[in-house]
């Protein structure tokens, strides 16, 4: 299937800074709604928001505080970067209107697949040697995310495990993808016209963004094997769904942690360091499926419709 868009005039360089500047825009946003959101649920002031996050009794505000940050921060800026320099946008952004359960049972099979080998690269990030001050501010950021994890992984009733995949699985998916895949990873795809550059980039962006050292290689790859699917689908739907699966079964296991009065530790390795090796294989197998069965499917065609402002050269061409 062909698909066309309209670039609006604007250039690779020139539609980075629109995103990075809509996404500055967006933290500055963000943090005031967030702590605007936080002082109404708490009544707490904001100098001692970081430490109050750690407290279960406010597990409601911080879900909240994490939906307000995760939609100015990733979903809107995307969204208005898609509107200011595309038509149609959404298509832009990856958003399409066909979805076949055939690709994407192979897209589950492969995020299943992609596991142990996450677990590999769990233990090597675990394993990289690290100056003692280094290592010292690492551990200390870590500490305080587990905390806040088992802050608001405190999932005890059904009516708790609805509103947490809702909250913290779902719609922080949703956000995520669009602006990394749907907005980042096509951006720097048209522009470069390397897909690999462009997964990888985005990958090490989606990782380093979440600002944990001992999980960076581990989402790292989540991050390629999620701009993998994206890359031959050409559909956010297929992401999206795969993105909340993986975080509905950490919200799922913090809840049979919590109903059975177990600590839950999100770092535990499940799989031997073999295993990662074969799941390498065996996702190189399933992307190669994958591949066939999206080809010829998904072709853009990009034109511009008036004069690049930012080209001096003033030339209308198809890219």
């Amino acid at each position: 299937m062909q698909h066309t868009l309209i670039n609006k005039g604007y250039n690779g360089w020139s539609q980075l800074g629109i995103f990075l500047g809509l996404w500055g825009g967006g933290l500055i946003m963000g943090s005031l709604g967030a702590g605007a959101v936080w002082a109404m649920m708490t009544g707490q002031g904001l100098m001692n928001m970081e430490q109050d996050m750690l407290n279960p009794a406010y597990a409601n505000a911080v879900k909240a505080v994490q939906l307000i940050t995760t939609l100015f921060v990733f979903f809107l800026p995307a969204l208005a970067y898609a509107f200011i320099c595309w038509r149609p946008p959404l298509l832009a952004l990856g958003f399409k209107n066909v979805f076949n359960w055939k690709v994407f049972g192979i897209c589950l099979l492969i995020i299943l697949a992609s596991s142990p080998l996450i677990d590999l690269l769990t233990t090597i990030n675990k394993a990289i040697p690290l100056p003692a001050a280094t290592k010292a501010y690492f551990d200390k950021l870590e500490q305080s995310y587990e905390q806040q994890v088992k802050a608001i992984g405190d999932v005890r009733t059904f009516g708790q495990y609805v509103v947490s995949m809702v909250m913290i699985a779902a719609l922080p998916a949703f956000f995520e993808e669009v602006m990394f895949r749907g907005g980042l990873q096509n951006l720097f795809a048209r522009w470069w016209k390397n897909p690999w550059a462009a997964i990888v980039v985005t990958a090490v962006l989606f990782s380093a963004i979440h600002g944990s050292w001992y999980g960076f290689l581990p989402r790292v790859a989540l991050g390629v094997v999620l701009g993998l699917v994206f890359h031959f689908t050409k559909n956010i739907w297929y992401t999206v769904g795969l993105h909340f699966i993986n975080n509905g079964v950490i919200v799922t296991y913090m809840y049979v942690s919590a109903k059975m009065n177990k600590e839950s530790n999100m770092s535990d390795v499940i799989f031997p360091w073999w295993a990662g090796l074969i799941a390498a294989g065996v996702l190189y197998l399933l992307i190669r499926q994958l591949k066939k069965m999206t080809a010829n499917g998904h072709n853009e065609q990009i034109f511009f419709d008036r004069k690049n402002p930012f080209d001096s050269t003033g030339i209308n061409h198809m890219a």
